[in-house]
């Protein structure tokens, strides 16, 4: 997109953020957080809420500009257009946001669906989308909270621009870093290819734990030396094998980088990835595999920053370098994106579920976790054969002993 300067530029992009801004030039990558609220709000009183939350995360109005030779966020004053839909099931409004791509040279790189009984009636579920190019999942959480304080009544401070994590994660002292060391936990898998995008709707299962079954999982896998994500990638290995009768699965679970560095937690990308290889699931008792993902997990979190600054330095020329990057780092059998714990401080949101996302690889699985109010909620979304997967997951956590 070619600007004319009439809007200051933000910064420029982080080399991380660039490959994912050629990457999506080819490929839609956004993911939706779906919001289900205490209370109906209106289409109006959403849209200013959103017009305060512009103001609060400056990259939630930005366009990129890419007229000169490095591309940059370019402040932007077009607001987040609101699209009222009707009300149901949101599993289909959340499939079919993914079916319309954010216009990756436009702006915002956001928006929002209300899901409503009508034109001009008030909704209780608020669909909030997201391009790749300016936030992750957890980046995504963040506004989602703010945006649950404003229709609260509460005034936000404006935050400064968030610095690209590479820029971040230089100036940190190395010697706070406990590990810089990124293991090779298995050979190189097949290489994934492109599903070009047709705008055909994926399907979305959704499986959830209710508040008794989250407490009695987190305190057994801490009994048993796991942690709730390793349970998961336990739990989703056995439940693939399963379906697929694979020998071994791979998963990939983004590493959020403010949790491990103890970064600000703002509405932008924090995050590199690792893959948890899981060998002969079917013949292995759940909880040994939990421990050895959680022992994979912890040593990618030690090497997060290695990661991200390795991934960072591919620098791809265009599109297609970008795909195999990408590709490169994030083949597997399933994704687990877990945004982890929100504990709500206010009675705005009944539930919170997501991230729902395709990111145009062919037969991928993405499986969206977030726990908030107690509650583990999981949602898988995929162009693939599911079956059931996130309800075989969801019981077979369920059913866990210490």
């Amino acid at each position: 997109m070619r600007h004319a300067g009439a809007h200051p530029i933000l910064r420029p992009l982080g080399a991380f953020e660039r490959i994912i801004d050629l990457y999506i030039s080819r490929n839609p990558v956004q993911f939706s957080l779906i919001v289900e609220l205490g209370s109906p709000v209106w289409a109006q009183q959403l849209e200013r809420a959103l017009a305060q939350l512009q103001r609060t995360h400056p990259l939630l109005a930005v366009a990129i500009d890419r007229t000169g030779d490095r591309p940059a966020f370019r402040r932007s004053t077009a607001l987040i257009p609101v699209r009222e839909a009707p009300t149901g099931d949101w599993r289909e409004a959340a499939a079919e946001e993914q079916t319309r791509p954010i216009d990756p040279n436009g702006s915002p790189l956001a928006r929002a669906t209300l899901l409503s009984d009508g034109p001009g009636d008030p909704g209780t579920i608020v669909l909030l989308t997201f391009s790749h190019q300016i936030a992750d999942g957890r980046g995504a959480l963040r506004a989602a909270h703010d945006l649950l304080a404003i229709l609260d009544g509460q005034t936000l401070p404006a935050r400064p621009a968030p610095d690209d994590q590479e820029s971040l994660l230089e100036r940190l002292p190395r010697a706070e870093q406990p590990g810089e060391h990124v293991p090779d936990t298995a050979p190189a898998p097949p290489v994934a290819t492109i599903r070009p995008f047709d705008a055909t709707a994926p399907s979305i299962e959704v499986a959830e734990l209710d508040p008794a079954m989250t407490g009695h999982l987190r305190s057994t896998a801490r009994a048993h030396a796991s942690t709730i994500q390793g349970a998961l990638c336990a739990a989703a290995a056995q439940a693939l094998t399963a379906l697929t009768g694979a020998d071994s699965i791979r998963i990939n679970v983004p590493i959020d980088l403010r949790s491990v560095l103890s970064l600000d937690d703002d509405v932008v990308n924090r995050f590199t990835a690792t893959t948890v290889v899981m060998r002969a699931p079917a013949h292995s008792p759940l909880w040994s595999l939990a421990q050895d993902a959680t022992a994979q997990l912890r040593a990618a979190r030690d090497g997060a920053r290695a990661a991200a600054l390795m991934l960072a330095s591919l620098n791809p020329a265009d599109a297609v370098e970008a795909e195999t990057a990408m590709l490169a780092a994030t083949t597997a059998d399933l994704e687990i994106t877990n945004l982890g714990t929100h504990e709500p401080d206010m009675p705005s949101a009944a539930a919170i579920w997501g991230p729902t996302m395709t990111t145009q690889v062919r037969n991928e699985r993405i499986l969206g976790v977030v726990t908030h109010g107690g509650s583990l909620r999981i949602v898988l979304t995929t162009h693939g054969d599911t079956r059931g997967l996130p309800a075989d997951i969801a019981s077979r956590l369920a059913r866990l002993r210490g």
